[in-house]
């Protein structure tokens, strides 16, 4: 009896969060993937970025282009479709479904879907697509980290998670997988720091998150828990999307 394979969701993420995070090679037929230190799993990534560099072999057999989302860069190899990159060159802004993959240490991307981005909005959209997400993944990761004692097993912890909060099985043992702190834990330390800094850098309409992000000098995923944490305490506020405000 023939089995279908089933279609794995491409999930929206920042380079940085494929780059920084740990690749587990599966057997068989299961998908490798990214763990993120958040425990999310990235076998199909969708990024949004600049392509910063491109290189065509002279067999025409092989191409790659690296692109920069501002928070890392990261090589997207073709080896039989290349044509796929016929349009495209440096300063190009691109959106992409990709495979995620590792060779001789370098974790690459293997194209499936490229678009050019033409509307200038796009990209400020996407920014507060993964702010939102990376929200609620943070905010899923603290429940299911706050119930472990509560359970026996890791079963019993995926039921009780599926139960109360209607968190998933897969995304229950991510999480556990990845570990209870992420790799760089945002702490009080860090929440004080980017206080003072965004009451620093506020000239008066808000501080700038890209530029928050850079004078920290944390990484993004470490700025972003610690910017959520501000705002559900109502220690700050958003006047406009990307800017953030001492209260």
């Amino acid at each position: 009896m023939s089995m279908e394979k089933k279609r794995i969701n491409s999930v929206k993420t920042q380079i940085k969060s494929i780059a920084t995070g740990r690749y587990v090679a599966q057997d068989g037929m299961n998908p490798n993937y990214v763990l993120t230190s958040h425990g999310t799993r990235l076998a199909r990534v969708r990024i949004m970025g600049t392509v910063v560099d491109k290189f065509v072999a002279e067999s025409g057999k092989f191409a790659s282009v690296t692109v920069d989302d501002g928070t890392d860069t990261i090589r997207v190899k073709a080896f039989s479709n290349v044509s796929m990159f016929d349009k495209i060159g440096s300063g190009v802004d691109v959106d992409m479904i990709a495979r995620v993959k590792e060779y001789q240490g370098e974790i690459y991307l293997a194209p499936e879907i490229i678009t050019v981005v033409e509307d200038p909005n796009f990209p400020l959209l996407r920014e507060l697509e993964l702010r939102a997400q990376n929200k609620l993944s943070e905010n899923k990761r603290k429940l299911v980290l706050a119930n472990r004692n509560q359970a026996a097993d890791l079963g019993e912890l995926q039921r009780i998670m599926k139960e109360r909060h209607g968190i998933s099985p897969e995304e229950v043992d991510a999480i556990v997988q990845a570990g209870e702190t992420p790799d760089e834990p945002a702490g009080n330390n860090n929440k004080e720091s980017l206080l003072s800094l965004i009451e620093k850098m506020d000239e008066g309409k808000g501080c700038d998150y890209t530029e928050l992000i850079k004078a920290s000098g944390l990484p993004e995923d470490v700025v972003e828990s610690v910017v959520n944490d501000l705002l559900e305490e109502g220690a700050c506020f958003e006047p406009r999307p990307g800017k953030i405000k001492k209260l």
